[in-house]
């Protein structure tokens, strides 16, 4: 009996049966694969997120001077405030536009090309860094966060995409959180590097921001050591050979035999025949309505359940609540630190427990933390030892986020769709979360400016309304095919999970 798999490209929900990689768990080449495309990529795309905000005042203090050698004119603070956020801001707008095309790069080059993408893009920032105070150039300054900003972008879109396609079913979502691992681990890097005993004082500033070019070398170096996704090789280039060198690599040399696809027919239709039609048609197709909300509603959830106002904004926060300025950025980069620790333990929690209640614990526990918050930078002054407890509660905060929201977004898309639509899916996800990065970066400030503590407010409603949406309309996807969990969501918001 044959058996028989559909593809009509990368948009479109056309699978009749599901691709299932070999029942394994980490093996050295997963392993490998895992550890390349965490430090080469992640690490690197995660630091940009943060190395800009401790050296600030002294970058600040350059353009100004820049400006004034320049045009003969003295900036006032409110115009070196506009300037400083305009570089602050170039990097999460080029990052959320540049996500969209990371759908794209998948379909057209593949999993492993895009990750070289990545890899590239980030490292043309390099240059800009390095020379932009040589050469009194604020304008390189701007094309080195805006080619950053776009790698970044980027790499949100393609990682989880190619380590989910590496990973077998049981192992999928504790491979798929290396992605924030990375990200995290590469923003307290660049929160330590950042520091005025590193490399963020009034000297050495250029090469704080250029230095993460080092972790590159962990892509280009082993680039060619690494598989495609056998999924890609197998659905879409029509490859059954290739999908099986591609799995010995990552699962050993024995792990299938050169018949494992043996009386499979692919009906192949390329990418790039559908290249322009597939953002749209994920849009327009009813019955990928629903997965389409949950992803980026959830995706969303790292810009809106608060975690960004805490660590943007952090030293500004805590020197509100009393504490000198050196001590607000040291207790910052150990919020990050407890971040990473709390992040690193996603692996273990992806494998041993499901999806919906990670999601509800922590989108519950991220609502009550940020009230706790907001009280007590309402009461600091009346009560001595709430300044001690607004930290533990913001630590508190870090721990819930971490749980759930701050992990399964990243891979959730990878168990919500099928092959052909889920490139352009997760396109659609990192466009979520960047537009919502960008709107507390753009936002927040004003915020606090008006509101004070009742900034976070916002956020806990958010919090509550992801948790209704996730109780009401998200299945269980752990240790299910993608096409049961398919079936689930196939009458839409009319489904009954």
């Amino acid at each position: 009996m044959e058996v028989h798999f559909g593809t009509r490209g990368c948009a479109g929900n056309s699978s009749t049966m599901e691709f299932q990689l070999p029942d394994s768990n980490w093996t050295p080449g997963l392993v490998f694969a895992g550890f390349v495309i965490t430090v080469g990529v992640a690490v690197p795309a995660g630091f940009q997120v943060s190395i800009i905000n401790a050296p600030a005042e002294y970058i600040q203090a350059w353009c100004r001077a820049v400006i004034l050698t320049r045009f003969g004119t003295w900036l006032s603070d409110e115009e070196l405030n506009l300037l400083w956020a305009s570089v602050v801001t170039v990097a999460i707008l080029f990052g959320v536009f540049i996500s969209i095309f990371g759908g794209i790069l998948t379909c057209k080059f593949g999993r492993k090309k895009s990750f070289l993408i990545c890899g590239i893009v980030l490292a043309l920032a390099t240059p800009c860094f390095l020379l932009c105070r040589t050469t009194s150039s604020i304008e390189l300054l701007f094309l080195g966060r805006a080619i950053a900003g776009s790698g970044l972008g980027l790499a949100i879109t393609v990682l989880p995409l190619y380590l989910t396609e590496l990973s077998p079913l049981k192992l999928r979502g504790a491979v798929g959180v290396l992605v924030p691992i990375g990200i995290t681990a590469g923003v307290v890097l660049g929160q330590v590097v950042g520091l005025d005993q590193v490399l963020g004082d009034e000297d050495s500033w250029q090469y704080a921001l250029s230095c993460y070019a080092l972790l590159l070398v962990f892509c280009f170096v082993p680039y060619c050591w690494l598989p495609e996704s056998p999924e890609y090789l197998f659905k879409v280039k029509n490859d059954p050979e290739g999908a099986v060198a591609a799995i010995r690599k990552v699962f050993g040399q024995n792990s299938v035999g050169d018949d494992y696809f043996k009386g499979v027919k692919v009906d192949h239709v390329d990418c790039e025949t559908t290249k322009s039609m597939s953002l749209l048609a994920v849009l327009k197709d009813p019955s990928l309505r629903l997965p389409l909300v949950l992803l980026c509603c959830m995706s969303a959830g790292n810009g809106f359940s608060g975690i960004n106002a805490i660590f943007f904004y952090s030293v500004s926060t805590l020197e509100r609540i009393g504490l000198p300025a050196n001590e607000a950025k040291l207790v910052s980069v150990g919020l990050g630190c407890v971040n990473l620790v709390c992040s690193a333990c996603g692996p273990y929690l992806m494998a041993r427990f499901n999806r919906r209640p990670l999601m509800l614990i922590s989108c519950t526990a991220c609502c009550i933390t940020l009230l706790l918050v907001t009280l007590m930078i309402i009461f600091v002054e009346s009560v001595t030892w709430f300044a001690e407890a607004s930290i533990a509660a913001m630590l508190l905060f870090i721990i819930a986020f971490q749980i759930g929201v701050g992990q399964i977004p990243f891979f959730i898309g990878s168990e919500l769709f099928n092959l052909d639509a889920r490139s352009s899916a997760q396109a659609l996800g990192s466009l979520g979360a960047g537009m919502s990065n960008l709107i507390i970066s753009m936002v927040f400030p004003i915020m606090q400016h008006a509101w004070g503590a009742f900034a976070f407010l916002p956020f806990s409603i958010y919090c509550v309304m992801l948790a209704a949406l996730v109780k009401r309309y998200l299945p269980e996807t752990r240790g299910r095919s993608v096409g049961d969990v398919a079936l689930l969501m196939a009458k839409g918001f009319r489904a009954k999970i």
